[in-house]
């Protein structure tokens, strides 16, 4: 019977280590605020990194729609061109077909006329030939007088010659139109070239602004894809920092009860202190350490007031969560309030940023700064130098965005400065 007594002690040791190595689920530890803000602040970061690549590709994307919409625009103007020097060759074509007819047609009138007179005058030669010195016998019989045959004599000569004189000068003129006949042809040959280049060139034109549409087409076609992608990142973007913002909200809660707790436990050992030496009890109100009033963290002029404006970066309509201080590059940033810094590093479009927690629910944030000073969790008082002015972020020049924050969610920080 006793080794029935030591396999039910072994039995027994057995199941209690196997409730003690067993995990159960609900003791499972939570994962800390500053945790979870430092995961969140990496991923915000990582989309934010995301955005600002693709608002570079979205850049391009336009810069390349832009560029072939000129080259597009260049071609159709050559078109044009091109299309005007046709229409004018076309017109001096016409022109110079239409004075080379009436050319031709003198041409072929005066070789007529020509023919004419050649025919005329052979005929003449032909019967002095045939008949010879009997013509002279003919005049002379036919005159009347010695002085009607000289001048039938000289009429014949007067004829004979005018006919050599006249054929000369249509010779001539022939010969003249001939050449202007010529030059018209080769004009309308050297005009007719230069169209028919004109009409390559206009093909070849038409080719390439095709082209130029089709291209223009797709990178427009990528443009609004981009875009697309630009507003869904932009979106998860505020998202995320609208999650960030109510983690960064709900430790503002957690860190101001534990010190208001801290406060209270101070105070209840104060007045125990007092009590036990005899002592009446010290007024205090605890939990009620902070600030109403902020002072200003930069010395400068408002460049853009808290509210809806539009961005400077993108160009569309934003909400402005803060206000924009001008200020030198490397000009001190000072501290709004008492409090204690819970966050001090890059934050994505805010570059390089400073937040102190002021306890009730209150902080302030200091935006795109070239240097930082002041380190997380450490406590720093209203005026005290934490960062120097910068541009790094989203900005378009050296200033200081300042936010106030109430319970994470922005306000106007005039109503309190």
């Amino acid at each position: 019977m006793r080794w029935l007594a030591v396999a039910a002690l072994a039995i027994a040791l057995l199941a209690q280590g196997a409730v003690a190595l067993s995990p159960r689920a609900d003791a499972a530890t939570p994962v800390p605020l500053s945790v979870r803000i430092r995961e969140k602040q990496k991923l915000v970061e990582l989309t934010r990194l995301r955005l600002e690549r693709k608002r570079g590709q979205l850049h391009q994307a336009r810069y390349k729609v832009l560029t072939i919409s000129q080259q597009l625009d260049a071609t159709n103007y050559s078109i044009s061109r091109v299309e005007d020097q046709i229409a004018a060759l076309s017109y001096q074509i016409e022109k110079t077909q239409m004075r080379l007819q009436i050319r031709r047609r003198q041409l072929a009138a005066t070789r007529a006329s020509l023919d004419r007179h050649r025919g005329a005058l052979g005929d003449r030669l032909r019967g002095m030939y045939e008949y010879g010195p009997a013509s002279y016998l003919d005049v002379l019989l036919n005159s009347t007088s010695f002085t009607d045959f000289v001048e039938r004599w000289d009429l014949l000569r007067y004829i004979l010659h005018s006919d050599g004189v006249l054929i000369a000068r249509i010779n001539v003129e022939a010969e003249h139109y001939a050449t202007m006949v010529d030059a018209l042809a080769a004009t309308e040959a050297t005009l007719s070239s230069q169209e028919q280049d004109q009409q390559r060139k206009r093909s070849e034109l038409g080719v390439l602004a095709d082209e130029r549409q089709q291209l223009l087409a797709a990178a427009q076609a990528q443009k609004s894809v981009i875009a697309t992608q630009v507003v869904q990142l932009e979106n998860l973007t505020a998202a995320e920092e609208a999650r960030l913002q109510a983690l960064i909200a709900e430790k503002q809660r957690e860190d101001a009860a534990a010190v208001c707790g801290a406060q209270i436990a101070a105070a209840q050992a104060r007045r125990a202190a007092a009590a036990a030496a005899g002592l009446p009890p010290p007024i205090e109100h605890p939990c009620t350490s902070a600030p109403g009033v902020f002072s200003w963290p930069a010395h400068g002029p408002i460049t853009s007031p808290f509210g809806y404006r539009i961005s400077p970066i993108t160009g569309g309509r934003e909400f402005h969560t803060g206000i924009d201080i001008g200020a030198d590059y490397g000009a001190p940033i000072l501290a709004s309030a008492d409090g204690i810094v819970i966050y001090a590093g890059w934050y994505g479009g805010y570059g390089n940023v400073e937040i102190i927690d002021h306890g009730s629910g209150l902080s302030t944030l200091y935006a795109h700064c070239s240097v930082l000073y002041a380190v997380v969790n450490q406590r720093v008082q209203r005026g005290q130098v934490i960062a120097l002015v910068g541009a790094t972020g989203w900005a378009t020049g050296p200033h200081l965005h300042f936010e106030i924050r109430v319970n994470g969610v922005p306000v106007d920080p005039l109503t309190r400065l």
